[in-house]
C-alpha cells in the first residue's frame, strides 16, 4: 500500500525540508514488519499571513489544489490511502489555537478529504533546536552543541545563528541550504522528547499508519 501525502508550507526551507522529514519519520513510527510507502507529493508553497486570514480564499484554494495533486496521485483507489498536511511556523501564536482553527477552516472546503495540521512552534527551526545535541560539527555548528533548554521558546533560527557564531563572528545560519543539511542529519527520537509540536507531527504520522487486518473469530461449534 502506498500512502500519499500532499504538504501545503510556507517557504522555500519547508519546501525543501519536509519530504527529508516525513521520509525519515514514516521508518520510525511503522512496525518493522509494516511494508507501506509513503509517497511525499510536490509541495504546496503559499504565504501563511493568507492561510490564517479569517474570510482570505488562499488555503480553500489550497486545499483544492492539494485534492486535485490527490486526485490524479490516486491511481488504485481503492488499495492506496491519502492525505492533505498543512504545516506551517506558528510564530507568535499558540498551536493548540491557530491549528484546530486552521484545520476547521480547512475542512469546511473539503470534508470529504483527510486532513492533518501541524504547525511548529515558533518556527521549524526549533526542531532543529530540539535536537541540538545530535547536531554537533553540521553545518558549522560548534562540536559541542548540547541541549537546549526550552526548546521551543525563541527564534530556533537566531538560535542557530548564536551557536555558529561561537566559532566564528561572521558565522550565521543559512536556509534552505543549512536546514536541508540538519533535517537530514537531526535525531528524531531526540527532537520528539524535546519538543511538543514535533511530537504532533509524529502522532498524525502513526495515525495513518495502515492497521493489520483483524483476523476473524474462530466459529464455537454448536
Amino acid at each position: 500500500m502506498t500512502i500519499f501525502v500532499v504538504p501545503i508550507v510556507e517557504g522555500p526551507t519547508e519546501e525543501q525540508c519536509i519530504k527529508i522529514l516525513l521520509s525519515r519519520l514514516w521508518k520510525n513510527v511503522k512496525p518493522v514488519e509494516d511494508t507501506s510507502v509513503l509517497a511525499v507529493l510536490k509541495p504546496l508553497p503559499t504565504k501563511r499571513s493568507s492561510l490564517i486570514k479569517i474570510g482570505d480564499s488562499e488555503l480553500p484554494k489550497q486545499i483544492q489544489l492539494a485534492a486535485n495533486s490527490l486526485r490524479d496521485a490516486l491511481w488504485q483507489p481503492a488499495v492506496d490511502k491519502g492525505f492533505i498536511l498543512l504545516m506551517l511556523d506558528a510564530e507568535e501564536d499558540c498551536p493548540a489555537t491557530l491549528g484546530p482553527l486552521l484545520l476547521k477552516r480547512a475542512k469546511e472546503a473539503r470534508a470529504d478529504l483527510d486532513i492533518a495540521c501541524v504547525l511548529p512552534k515558533r518556527e521549524l527551526e526549533n526542531w532543529f533546536k530540539a535536537a541540538a545535541a545530535s547536531l554537533g560539527g553540521v553545518c558549522g555548528l560548534p562540536p559541542d552543541l548540547a541541549a537546549a533548554g526550552d526548546a521551543e521558546h525563541g527564534s530556533g533560527g537566531e538560535w542557530l545563528t548564536s551557536q555558529k557564531r561561537r566559532l566564528g563572528r561572521n558565522s550565521k545560519y543559512t536556509k534552505p541550504d543549512d536546514a536541508v543539511e540538519l533535517a537530514k542529519a537531526m535525531d528524531l527520537a531526540l527532537c520528539r522528547a524535546n519538543s511538543p509540536s514535533f511530537r504532533k507531527l509524529c502522532r498524525e504520522l502513526e495515525a495513518r499508519v495502515p492497521r493489520p487486518p483483524v483476523a476473524p473469530e474462530a466459529e464455537v461449534p454448536a
